[in-house]
């Protein structure tokens, strides 16, 4: 008793979860289990934790209350794009097709402010969500061990972070690679270009990785110079068809970590005179619709959108309501899409 008025008294500085942990005296996940209505926890510890966020007013006293009676049949979205990003749409409409079948709603969590000291523990506890998808994010962004340390359902989106109730779910990066190598190399070419993505990001990491682990394979060589360090944009594409031209010897074939970028490439090479697929050939990567209605028609990597929306819900789904659900870690297939921007090449 004298304890718990000595705590009224004195202001706790509730920030965060771990906060609410440590004044209640358990683990992080307790404290997660108690908010997401849990089964496997005391009567009495259970208390101890929802005073505290009472007391605190950590979460608004409609969403507590919510939590104490149950289930929210939502869904939160962490993002750092907009919803018109050409990759989203394609992964919502994936999403979409399963919603009804799971009974869910998505909270979209967008956020032009995130930090580094942002919890997002913190933001599905005021949002009430029984789990939550977390896309466009790199590992350096958040401590995302405090997300996996509250046990909240959790599918990351093209990054590779696994725990005790999170997975992940991306296509198999490293095999499109070696796929557009191939692909090259049977039209002849020996000097192919990379323009990658953001290196500190999952599948810009992973698709270098193996586009060296592709050239390694087929015996081409690595070229230092026909690599361009980008980040999945139209200009980055660009700026590297711009530095590729400058070379005494330049690439006969350029393959982009995105479809933005090689557009960004095709239309350097425009400006410059030089034909695509005459004189260089081009591959993308996503299959974007873009990609199908420009000139020359895109050859590109298709990524799979509808299993990696879909199943990011069924498996997130299979998570939250089964305990023991072993982490998910899906690699989807993908497909070379032959079209107009490759040619057989000339030297």
């Amino acid at each position: 008793m004298k304890k718990q008025q000595e705590r009224n008294k004195v202001p706790l500085m509730v920030r965060n979860i771990r906060d609410i942990a440590r004044f209640a005296g358990v683990s992080v996940a307790t404290v997660s289990k108690v908010i997401n209505n849990y089964p496997n926890v005391s009567s009495k510890t259970k208390e101890r934790v929802l005073q505290i966020i009472r007391d605190e007013q950590f979460i608004p006293n409609s969403t507590a209350r919510g939590l104490v009676k149950g289930r929210s049949n939502t869904i939160g979205m962490f993002l750092t794009t907009g919803l018109s990003h050409p990759f989203l749409v394609n992964v919502l409409a994936g999403m979409e097709s399963v919603l009804k079948e799971v009974g869910y709603d998505i909270i979209y969590l967008a956020n032009s402010e995130w930090n580094s000291d942002y919890s997002l523990v913190r933001h599905c506890m005021s949002r009430n969500v029984e789990g939550v998808l977390i896309f466009g994010f790199q590992r350096h962004d958040f401590n995302f061990d405090e997300m996996l340390q509250s046990e909240i359902p959790s599918m990351f989106i093209d990054m590779d972070v696994i725990g005790p109730r999170a997975g992940y779910v991306t296509s198999d990066n490293v095999e499109s690679m070696k796929t557009a190598v191939r692909y090259l190399q049977q039209l002849q070419h020996r000097k192919i270009a990379f323009v990658a993505g953001q290196l500190d990001s999952y599948v810009g990491k992973i698709r270098f990785e193996g586009y060296r682990q592709a050239l390694m394979e087929a015996g081409l060589p690595y070229v230092s110079e026909y690599i361009s360090i980008g980040d999945f944009t139209k200009e980055s594409g660009y700026k590297a068809m711009k530095s590729f031209m400058e070379l005494e010897v330049p690439p006969t074939a350029i393959i982009c970590s995105s479809d933005m970028g090689a557009i960004g490439v095709i239309e350097a090479a425009g400006e410059a005179g030089i034909s695509v697929p005459g004189d260089v050939s081009v591959v993308g990567f996503d299959d974007i619709e873009m990609s199908r209605h420009m000139y020359p028609k895109l050859t590109t990597i298709r990524q799979d959108f509808m299993t990696i929306g879909s199943q990011s819900i069924l498996l997130l789904n299979k998570m939250i309501h089964t305990p023991n659900f072993p982490p998910p870690a899906l690699i989807v297939p993908t497909e070379l899409i032959v079209r107009d921007s490759c040619a057989v090449c000339k030297e």
